[in-house]
């Protein structure tokens, strides 16, 4: 007991980490009951749990369990909880951090781009690290019971049922576990221990008193303890301790009565009244430590028989428990503790308990052990003291611990009327930015800046002051008010100071002004804002930093309508992202929902629901409102009105109520207009009433007062207004606004609104019975949509396309170009035969059937492929392209041979003499 080495591991993490990811070492030699010996080595279910009220020997038995499970040469991994452990964001770091390595500390800015992850993903990211794990593995969870989240049950039911099969579970509670157990049971996935297993038989009573003990009270008294005892291990140790320490131990049996005496008149009658004073005083004095080792009560409790006291109680088995086998660290066994705490509350002075906490806290602090530090100190009711430790820790806490601890901290410290330092109140409002609660954040850091605006001005203040005018800017665009975060981005921007700023906060800042230009549509200087970001991300050497780039400057590409080069752009980060950070990376679920949108804008649905599906996953916790519009679009676009849909709508609306209202809107805004596309009239009026689209003007602005209203939104809600007057039939209204819309289009640049506005004055123009004009429009948005790859308009309004051509002659269409006459033949091959036939007609007599001069050299290679029978994985691999750009290649020669499979296309192109 003469040192106390601290571990790597606990200077690292600012803890003490003793054990937590080792079992106890126990002084006393641990039974092999009977219930050990019924546990084969090849583990026969998937989950053992051991539910049992406190001192049953959960613990023993699974520590026994794991050094059997260990010499047999399994893998295991050990979790032992405390009372500190009340929810389950703990348990699945703890979990991550030994099966994949701890996080590394983030950048700050990066990190509240990132954002916390929600519980759900947090699960969903564990289960695949399970998952992957290379070997079977067995995992040993002690103390369940101490963690009161009510997400346990749900990451309990995710590692039983959604691991493989060479994942096994140990796991103890003193109450019942919240998982599924009817279905575990059904499965025959677990097996559970209670109180008739761990209780101690005769024979077991008879080991652990020892030979001498069993010959002093004979085979009849061995009896009289397991009666009286009813089998409980800790009443039998308990026992032991009283007999040990008598002189006649049978007559000291004869007297006691275990059947009416609680445990805490046990403890005190006859436990507690076998030591010396001094004794009993020192373990009142020791129960104010959570955890101790001897240099730690020398320091705290003082007094020169520190060593003998911890000698004598380790001799004679006192309740304490060895937390690491160099037995430096121990801590009282729970019931034990608990009782001489209520004890000490009567009969220690307070001035002599707050002595003991406050030289325990500074002891910590000395040797980096910062949460103890911090919560002896709290303990002590020493405020100062507390303000002083969070002033030194703040940043590495919050940043190396995600700042839920910081955060309980802070907030028990305002509730004491206290403020830490300004530094320590700057870390406080990131950390509440880290966990999104943004509101919260904002009103702290307003106090906070009027705190420095009223104290005198101080050399490093500077420093300080501008952190916090970039975190308030951070808040100002998570809370979505764009033009204050963009004011203020400029107004930080036009201070910066000469290689003093980091890359990181400058590209960040960029990216906010760009992203509110885009969403007040002035693109060209939107598209100057993120090339800058571009230039700050390169210096900042990361990954991160330029995939966040490239979706800000594919949210202008999408803007302005030209899908298929966005597409491409977010396809190459998601490559590079999936290597170098793997799936589970929340920038690849946002890069992902955008590539979603383009990819469902083309007609590439089956490809969107693959990007959809990746993404949305972290949508909820990791990505910025546009990003999370542009998924919500694709999830809408591809939505079939039914329950069966690859992504819910259910799932849809979760990610919506994750972000500010203008999403909320926003999404409203598609619903109504897949709804119409659905001809589901009566669902999509009542939605628009719903938002106030239905209701007076200023009724309707009173509705949407509480929503950041920006040009895009503008736009969007004109659009789905106008489709609504169409739907309604009310075309002379629909007309103006139409015209309106179109112009403002036009000057802004977003050809996909244009390209949408021409179809839908296309299909006013079909209502009101003028093919003429509605062919115009239609020829129109064919010439805009062509090389930008728009197709989801079309496809949403096959109607109008099909009563136009089967009204019209060859001489009424002006295609300008072959490109034009190809995407509308691809477009037209959506109507029924008779239709396709006319269509093809048409681009015939518009193109002279030139396709030999347009098809391209790797469009005829292909067709060398079909002919020699490769699939399209083939063609992939021996091009060295993605299967993705194969089917892009086919469906372009299909269009261009007016064909629409490979058969056809091969039958067409020897008709042509393009193969023999």
């Amino acid at each position: 007991m003469s040192g106390t080495p601290l571990s790597q591991d606990s200077a690292l993490r600012g803890e003490l980490r003793v054990g937590r990811n080792d079992p106890p070492a126990f002084f006393f030699s641990a039974l092999r009951t009977r219930v050990l010996k019924a546990f084969p080595l090849q583990a026969d279910s998937k989950c053992l749990a051991i539910v049992a009220p406190v001192g049953y020997g959960k613990t023993v038995l699974m520590s026994m369990l794991l050094n059997d499970f260990r010499h047999a040469g399994k893998q295991c991994l050990w979790l032992s909880l405390d009372d500190r452990d009340l929810a389950i964001e703990g348990i699945i770091s703890e979990l991550g951090g030994m099966l994949h390595g701890d996080e590394q500390s983030l950048h700050p800015a990066h990190s509240l781009f990132r954002g916390h992850d929600l519980t759900e993903r947090r699960i969903d990211m564990l289960i695949h690290l399970l998952n992957n794990h290379p070997l079977p593995l067995t995992i040993f969870i002690d103390n369940l019971h101490f963690c009161s989240d009510p997400g346990l049950g749900r990451l309990l039911d995710q590692m039983m049922f959604r691991t493989r099969d060479t994942l096994h579970l140990v796991v103890s509670s003193s109450r019942e576990m919240p998982f599924d157990t009817t279905r575990a049971q059904l499965e025959g996935l677990i097996r559970q221990v209670g109180v008739a297993e761990l209780s101690f038989g005769e024979a077991e009573v008879a080991r652990l008193l020892d030979e001498r003990l069993c010959q002093a009270i004979g085979e009849s008294g061995v009896a009289e303890v397991t009666r009286k005892t009813e089998g409980w291990p800790a009443a039998v140790r308990m026992i032991k301790i009283l007999l040990d320490g008598s002189e006649q131990p049978r007559l000291t049996l004869e007297s006691f009565s275990g059947t009416d005496e609680s445990l805490a008149q046990l403890l005190n009658r006859q436990v507690l009244s076998t030591f010396t004073a001094e004794t009993r005083d020192f373990l009142l004095c020791l129960a104010q430590l959570r955890t101790f080792s001897e240099a730690l009560c020398i320091e705290a409790v003082g007094g020169q028989e520190v060593h003998e006291h911890l000698h004598y109680l380790a001799e004679h088995n006192v309740f304490i428990i060895p937390l690491d086998h160099n037995r430096n660290w121990f801590r009282l066994h729970g019931l034990f503790r608990e009782h001489l705490l209520r004890e000490s509350d009567v009969l220690l002075r307070p001035s002599r308990r707050q002595e003991i906490l406050t030289r325990a806290a500074r002891w910590c602090e000395e040797r980096s052990l910062w949460r103890e530090a911090v919560e002896y100190a709290f303990a002590a009711g020493t405020t100062g003291n507390v303000v002083h430790i969070l002033d030194h820790i703040a940043p590495f806490f919050v940043r190396n611990h995600g700042g839920v601890q910081y955060m309980d901290w802070l907030e028990r410290l305002h509730g004491r009327g206290k403020q830490a330092s300004a530094e320590a109140e700057y870390w406080f409002v990131w950390a509440l930015a880290f966990r999104r609660r943004y509101e919260y954040a904002h009103k702290q850091i307003t106090r906070l800046s009027a705190r420095l605006q009223r104290r005198k001005p101080r050399a490093d203040a500077g420093d300080l002051q501008r952190r916090i005018a970039n975190l308030r800017i951070s808040l100002d665009y998570w809370v979505d008010r764009l033009e204050d975060a963009c004011l203020g981005a400029r107004q930080w921007l036009d201070e910066v100071r000469n290689g003093e700023d980091d890359a990181f906060n400058l590209a960040a800042a960029h990216c906010i002004i760009g992203c509110y230009l885009i969403n007040s549509l002035h693109l060209v200087e939107a598209r100057q804002a993120v090339q800058s970001a571009r230039e700050m991300a390169f210096q900042a050497e990361g990954v991160h930093a330029e995939s966040w780039v490239a979706c800000y400057d594919a949210l202008i590409v999408i803007t302005e309508g030209d899908y298929a080069d966005a597409y491409a752009s977010l396809v190459r980060a998601i490559t590079r992202i999936r290597v170098e950070l793997g799936d589970e990376a929340g920038i690849c679920g946002t890069t992902a929902l955008m590539a979603a949108r383009c990819a469902v804008a083309m007609g590439l649905d089956a490809e969107a629901r693959q990007l959809l599906e990746l993404g949305i996953r972290s949508s909820r916790s990791h990505g910025f409102l546009d990003a999370a519009a542009c998924g919500l679009e694709a999830g809408l676009m591809l939505w079939r009105g039914k329950d069966d849909d690859a992504v819910p709508m259910s799932v849809l609306r979760d990610v919506v109520a994750a972000y500010p209202q203008r999403l909320s809107l926003t999404f409203s805004c598609f619903l109504i207009r897949r709804l119409i596309v659905l001809g589901r009239l009566d669902e999509a009026v009542a939605e628009a009433e719903r938002i106030g689209f239905g209701l007076a003007s200023r009724q309707c602005r009173n509705r949407m007062e509480n929503v950041q209203r920006v040009a895009r939104l503008d736009a969007l809600i004109a659009m789905t207004q106008i489709e609504l007057q169409i739907v309604a039939g009310r075309y002379k209204q629909a007309i103006p606004m139409l015209n309106s819309e179109i112009r403002q289009a036009k000057l802004s640049g977003c050809n996909a609104s244009l390209v949408e506005l021409e179809l839908n004055s296309a299909l006013v123009a079909v209502r009101l019975q003028d093919p003429a004009l509605g062919i115009r429009h239609m020829t129109r948005a064919v010439r805009i949509a062509a090389s930008r790859r728009i197709a989801r308009p079309f496809m949403d309004r096959i109607e109008v396309l099909r009563t136009l051509v089967s009204q019209s002659k060859p001489s009424v269409w002006g295609f300008a170009t072959e490109e034009e006459r190809v995407f509308f033949a691809q477009m037209c091959r959506q109507l029924n035969l008779n239709d396709q036939v006319k269509a093809a007609n048409l681009v015939t007599a518009e193109g002279s059937s030139r396709a030999l001069d347009v098809l391209t050299p790797r469009e005829i290679e292909l067709l060398g492929f079909i002919e020699a029978g490769l699939s399209n994985q083939q063609m992939a691999d021996r091009i060295d392209v993605s299967v993705t750009t194969i089917k892009w290649h086919l469906q372009n020669l299909y269009g261009k041979l007016g064909v629409s499979s490979r058969t056809a296309a091969l039958a067409r192109a020897r008709s042509m003499h393009l193969r023999a």
